[in-house]
């Protein structure tokens, strides 16, 4: 079946559009948010503190977002967050407004709207598979990626001319805009997806989904690869905007070009998934870890020629991109659907706590030494560990999903 049928299911369709619409105003704000933070304070510390904040919070509440995903209606839960991030996103523009603009609102938002995330996103990732079935999954994981390529490559163009008309702070509203007509989208879809109701506790069914994590070997392997390569990539991604601006002195409109250009990876990664669907995932995701590092290791060598820094970005997305739509549709064909909101929250949380750790280091270290040094490092390490991922069992010749997903439905 090709992906664009799947948008005959009206259920997807919404989601597949409020997720878009979303994702938009998202990218426009991870454009927005650093360039305010480098505006308020010249720091790179504090830009790795703005990273750190986005991230924490799925560490912190990750657990509990699959849990409630699990037991509760995840279409509620997406549409309550969406609303929640609208009314958290003016905050700032209104800050603003009044002359009442410090650092630490920015830093009070950030972490507030990534908490949002730690709920709604266990319940989107575990309703897609209740959604679509069989060979659609990975034909409706590629769409939304698609989607999210397309509102990321917009969203940073728009953000950069934009902030050069109205400014950073009334850029935001165009934000709030964006939230609320996903907001709506969410509402026209009429199922709940809704698990059976549970007799346990929270804490309870938080430790059925952490034990599945621990008891089922990919999985946990997965999860720990993920971890490592998320260690390099946060250190170069809490730092990147800082190195645009400060040392290589590019304009708003350059930093969105660039920020827009690199999705061009994504597009790139998303043709190849659907290519490489026979291919092991966990081979795919290994691979993809080597060329990221490689990407970084590449990106320090450019010497701020900007199209081979736009190149390396390309592929260092674009290898992100490839790794993310097999590991979410590994965890999705494998994980029964009454765990999978949990088991997706725990290796969230764990994969997750790697990047606050690589951005906060990196932020530290920053004051100190040349950032692009510290990408060098980052690349280096993100390489090395995913030669090590070739010697695991994530590794393999031969791909056992469908005696697993047998298994499962047994």
């Amino acid at each position: 079946m090709k992906s664009y049928q799947v948008l005959k299911n009206r259920n997807f369709l919404c989601l597949f559009l409020s997720a878009t619409t979303s994702k938009l105003g998202t990218s426009i704000f991870q454009v927005a948010l650093p360039l305010l933070v480098y505006e308020l304070t010249k720091s790179p510390s504090l830009m790795a503190l703005t990273f750190v904040l986005e991230i924490t919070p799925q560490v912190l509440f990750s657990l509990m977002g699959g849990a409630f995903a699990d037991r509760i209606s995840k279409r509620n839960i997406l549409l309550i967050g969406e609303i929640i991030s609208g009314i958290l996103i003016v905050i700032i523009p209104l800050a603003s407004l009044i002359n009442s603009l410090e650092v630490w609102i920015v830093y009070i938002v950030a972490f507030c709207l990534s908490s949002v995330s730690a709920f709604y996103h266990p319940s989107f990732e575990s309703v897609v598979p209740e959604i679509l079935k069989g060979e659609n999954l990975i034909q409706g994981n590629s769409l939304f990626k698609l989607s999210e390529t397309i509102a990321t490559f917009i969203g940073p163009s728009i953000a950069g001319v934009l902030i050069a008309v109205i400014g950073i702070h009334n850029l935001l509203y165009l934000n709030f805009v964006t939230y609320l007509l996903s907001a709506i989208f969410i509402g026209f879809i009429n199922e709940k997806y809704k698990s059976s109701p549970s007799n346990s506790s929270i804490i309870s069914s938080i430790k059925e989904g952490i034990n599945y994590v621990f008891k089922t070997k990919k999985i946990l392997i997965g999860t720990i690869f993920i971890f490592m390569v998320n260690l390099g990539y946060g250190a170069m991604e809490s730092l990147f905007m800082f190195y645009l601006k400060d040392s290589l002195k590019l304009s708003s409109q350059y930093v969105g070009l660039i920020f827009s250009l690199q999705t061009l990876g994504s597009f790139l990664a998303i043709y190849l998934a659907n290519k490489l669907n026979k291919m092991p995932r966990g081979n795919i995701i290994i691979i993809a870890g080597l060329i990221i590092g490689i990407g970084q290791i590449a990106l320090t060598m450019s010497q701020g020629i900007v199209i081979l820094l736009i190149m390396c970005r390309i592929v260092i997305i674009g290898s992100v991109t490839i790794l993310s739509i097999n590991w979410f549709t590994l965890r999705q064909e494998v994980v029964p659907p009454s765990l999978l909101g949990r088991v997706i929250s725990s290796t969230r949380m764990l994969a997750f706590l790697a990047l606050p750790f690589g951005g906060m280091i990196s932020g530290i270290i920053a004051e100190y030494m040349d950032v692009a040094l510290i990408f060098t490092f980052a690349g280096v390490l993100t390489f090395i560990l995913s030669l090590i991922g070739i010697k695991t069992a994530l590794f393999q010749r031969q791909q056992h999903l469908p005696q697993e997903v047998t298994s499962k439905t047994d």
